[in-house]
């Protein structure tokens, strides 16, 4: 039912793994307690739900970057392109092959900055980005926290290759690749690079200011590889104070579910109120602390000057912290068997199939909120 739209980002899992493991391991050693379970197994969670929901995304956006790229790109309506994508063994192709990768790169890390900005600054897509920043921890399982629908937003900018005749498989390796370079700045071990690196590209140091809520950290530092864009933009701040992690509301659940859809939910009651129809409308498209506007629940202004303390909660038992893990890697491997068979599987299968792993995920969550109830 599925046509095959290969996601490198699954072929990069065993990197993310042994890094991790690596970072877990210093974190042991160490004592730093930069890892809490619960948190982890959420970040792995949402992750692999991400990866999920790109079972029927990326096979939708597909179809549309196709008929864009088939009927409207240079190629199509003028029998030219700009970018040239095969080696061969004359220099002139390769040489050229080689521009074109690169400033297919950098476009991609450009679009990238403003897709991750608009995020932060348009409310309906902060609530898609908003569960990649709600850990209070920081570390590299961070980085694979995902909203479900990254790639949707992600590939609504890039279907600007389509235009350009960009093979679909030559984008997502782009895109793959300026991923890969971002996972590894999820961390706290490494604090500051030469001087050099930290003036064109994101560092742990950067990054790090971008996932804190220090007032004088908001909205931040958006590049994915090169810093320059933020310097260009107006939107670079060097790491001073420590930062604290997080979103302003703390989120307060270890559900996954619910990390997803919970800016969604807030947007949705304040539609459904007797608000006037430019209030809602604003609830949409302003920033994110609008709503704290018109939503008394939500007790932080993103422009508050103050900082929410970490949540606190209970620790599990070494017996729960193992189960929970188990269970977590059993959730993991059947979602991996769906992801690699989708392409034979019956459509109506593989959505009962997605919707029971989601179901599973969820209950996982919730019995995490019941065991560590505390500040919850």
């Amino acid at each position: 039912m599925f046509s095959p739209t290969m996601n490198f980002i699954e072929m990069l899992i065993p990197v993310f793994v042994f890094f991790i493991l690596i970072e877990i391991i210093m974190n042991l050693l160490k004592k730093t307690e930069y890892y809490s379970i619960p948190d982890t197994i959420t970040d792995m969670s949402l992750g692999i739900i991400s990866r999920l929901t790109d079972i029927f995304v990326l096979v939708f956006m597909y179809q549309i970057y196709a008929y864009l790229q088939n009927n409207y790109s240079l190629a199509s309506s003028f029998q030219f392109s700009l970018f040239h994508f095969n080696f061969s063994s004359d220099w002139y192709s390769n040489v050229w092959a080689v521009l074109s990768f690169g400033v297919l790169f950098l476009l991609v890390d450009f679009l990238f900055y403003w897709n991750h900005r608009f995020s932060h600054e348009i409310n309906i897509l902060w609530a898609s980005h908003v569960a990649h920043h709600s850990s209070q921890e920081y570390n590299l399982t961070v980085a694979l926290r995902q909203s479900f629908l990254r790639n949707a937003i992600a590939l609504i900018f890039y279907m600007f290759f389509a235009f350009f005749g960009i093979p679909w498989m030559v984008l997502l390796l782009t895109d793959a690749l300026n991923r890969l370079y971002q996972f590894w700045v999820h961390t706290r071990f490494l604090k500051r690079l030469p001087r050099w690196f930290e003036f064109l590209f994101v560092t742990p140091s950067h990054h790090r200011v971008h996932h804190a809520r220090n007032p004088k950290y908001l909205d931040k530092n958006y590049a994915g590889v090169f810093i320059f864009w933020d310097r260009l933009f107006g939107t670079f701040e060097e790491e001073a104070e420590e930062p604290i992690y997080g979103i302003v509301k703390p989120l307060k659940t270890f559900d996954p579910i619910r990390a997803n859809l919970h800016v969604y939910r807030e947007i949705f009651k304040i539609i459904l109120s007797p608000l006037s129809l430019k209030l809602k409308t604003r609830a949409l498209f302003s920033k994110p602390d609008f709503m704290s506007t018109l939503n008394h629940s939500l007790p932080y202004s993103l422009s508050a000057e103050i900082t929410p303390p970490k949540t606190q909660y209970n620790q599990l038992t070494f017996k729960k912290n193992i189960g929970s893990v188990l269970v977590l890697l059993f959730l993991i491997a059947l979602s991996l068997l769906l992801i690699k068979s989708s392409v034979n599987l019956n459509f109506g299968f593989a959505i009962i199939f997605y919707f029971a792993l989601l179901g599973g995920y969820g209950m996982l969550g919730n019995y995490l909120d019941r065991q560590v109830s505390r500040g919850f």
